[in-house]
């Protein structure tokens, strides 16, 4: 760890191609005021649209590299890596990796390069590239909740949804109160930006779970599954971060196909947590159904009628309200 600091928090911020929105992300990361010191892991994965020259001009301008200060520059086989403290923000430093080959491509795990930045730190949150917290006292109130509350292994708050294309801003259905295991196999209530969890449980679930070795397209529902059976979960109705809703993104597909394989791997993971943690076959059936009935739903707005026919087959949905549902759509009402 670098000159000795103990870090309170690390934050993940994985990044690409996130040129014109980079600078919100490392915003809310500054503003933030802690009475401990936190650093920021700002891995950028060999971007092709300037974001990276984005991101050194802004830790240029805006962390210390004086003579004497902790900064430094380092070349390894796989990045250029920069380290340095905020120059007013004293409890606030980055680590910036800039990949040299794009890893996601190429199923490489990144997480082996941040291992200077996390061991021994209390807490992990993340943050993408495209979204970014909008309030200074986010880490502050959260670690204080985390720290005072040892059954907890994890909080999260309220959230804006941004769409990108629109302009609209929502505010996402106020939660305050505990989530449990069941609630979230239901669905995923969680929005990953505003989530700080226990470094310790975030280990034990990488070596038990060993996600690099599955085939999920959401990396972050999988924790929270985890986290929520063998923990309790906490939710703040406090609105601190704003989600950026991109065209294009994995949860937020316009091409049904794409969309189809986003549903097939949320129920993948549903129904590994059910035969792995042995519940109740009934469970697994009702989930089976309701993955078919999903892509139906899908299939049937793309009008792809004969493979939504399956669907239903081996969903058990109620052939006339399938109808029902494609004569909407024939005479535009849907």
């Amino acid at each position: 760890m670098d000159n000795k600091i103990k870090y309170k928090v690390t934050v993940s911020c994985m990044t690409y191609n996130q040129a014109k929105y980079i600078t919100d992300a490392m915003n809310g990361f500054t503003m933030q005021q802690t009475s401990f010191p936190f650093v920021c892991t700002i891995v950028d994965d060999a971007s092709t649209d300037g974001e990276q020259e984005v991101i050194r001009k802004y830790v240029e301008d805006n962390f210390d590299f004086s003579e004497g200060s902790v900064a430094y520059h380092k070349e390894t086989d796989y990045a250029h890596i920069t380290y340095a403290q905020h120059k007013t923000n004293k409890n606030c430093y980055f680590a910036v990796l800039y990949l040299k080959e794009n890893h996601y491509s190429k199923h490489k795990d990144k997480s082996p390069y941040l291992k200077d930045w996390r061991d021994g730190v209390e807490y992990m949150a993340i943050c993408e590239g495209d979204d970014y917290w909008i309030v200074p006292d986010k880490l502050e109130k959260q670690v204080r909740f985390l720290d005072e509350n040892e059954d907890y292994g994890m909080c999260f708050t309220a959230n804006k949804r941004l769409d990108e294309e629109s302009g609209i801003v929502k505010i996402d259905k106020k939660i305050d109160g505990d989530i449990n295991f069941d609630k979230l196999l239901k669905g995923n209530t969680i929005v990953t930006l505003s989530s700080i969890f226990r470094q310790k449980i975030y280990n034990m679930y990488i070596k038990e779970i060993n996600p690099i070795q599955k085939d999920w397209l959401l990396g972050d529902y999988p924790l929270w599954l985890y986290i929520a059976y063998n923990s309790k979960i906490y939710c703040n109705s406090d609105i601190t971060s704003v989600y950026r809703m991109v065209k294009g993104s994995v949860s937020n597909q316009t091409s049904y196909r794409k969309y189809l394989k986003y549903i097939d791997s949320t129920y993948d993971i549903k129904l590994f947590y059910i035969y792995k943690y042995n519940l109740p076959n009934k469970l697994r059936e009702k989930t089976l159904a309701e993955m078919h009935y999903r892509r139906a739903g899908v299939l049937v707005a793309n009008r792809q009628y004969c493979q939504a026919l399956c669907e239903v087959r081996d969903s058990k949905m109620n052939l006339f309200l399938f109808i029902e549902r494609i004569i909407k759509i024939l005479f535009g009402k849907n």
